[in-house]
């Protein structure tokens, strides 16, 4: 078996006017260091804002989106925050410094937590805890089927909430930050509906073998 693996963020937020926004800042990858936008419409569209065509391609193939379009994104995390120009979108999600939450997360050292058999056993059997410690993880999995058929593994390192964000779209505000809805309808998880930023290693199935 052979893995693609992904080291980064992923940030995500709702928003008054009915949006909801997650961000993937990956410092590593096979495509090197990118940012992309996944952005839900107030009318439910999902829409995919990648920075190259190899990306998109590759991201589209992993997940569902009705639009997926390459645009240049700039931005990610500076420590503090995450923020991010893609297309249309201006979006900034401010964190504190670590909490309880975050370290209970680092206490797995990383050899242990990304490992795709370690993955499984938490999530089916940390799930109910790591949902009561950071409230709204009724739909979230570490590891499972993507949509595209390559299985997926989150090892997550840090767990930091959001204490504030702001998203423009064609530079109208979209309201203050809400939490996000409990179906995105993207991968194989949805997203903590409460606004966060998580720090993980994402490990894709690649090459033969993928689960069909």
């Amino acid at each position: 078996m052979t893995w693609d693996r992904f080291r980064g963020c992923i940030a995500a937020a709702g928003f008054a006017a009915g949006d909801a926004v997650v961000v993937g800042a990956w410092r590593t990858s096979p495509f090197g260091s990118f940012v992309d936008v996944m952005w839900v419409r107030p009318d439910g569209t999902r829409v995919l804002l990648a920075p190259s065509p190899p990306v998109a391609d590759y991201v589209a193939s992993l997940y569902s989106f009705d639009e997926v379009v390459a645009t240049p994104v700039r931005g990610g995390w500076d420590g503090a925050a995450v923020g991010v120009e893609a297309g249309p979108l201006r979006v900034r999600m401010l964190t504190p410094g670590r909490d309880l939450r975050s370290w209970v997360f680092a206490l797995r050292p990383a050899w242990l937590r990304e490992r795709p058999g370690w993955v499984a056993i938490e999530d089916r059997v940390a799930r109910p805890l790591v949902g009561r410690i950071i409230g709204g993880a009724q739909g979230v999995r570490a590891a499972g089927v993507a949509p595209g058929g390559q299985r997926e593994f989150y090892a997550v390192a840090d767990y930091r909430r959001v204490t504030d964000a702001t998203l423009t779209v064609d530079g109208a505000d979209r309201g203050e930050v809400r939490a996000l809805p409990p179906r995105l309808g993207i991968g194989l998880s949805s997203f903590p509906t409460v606004p966060a930023v998580v720090h993980v290693t994402t490990l894709v199935e690649s090459g033969p073998g993928r689960a069909e």
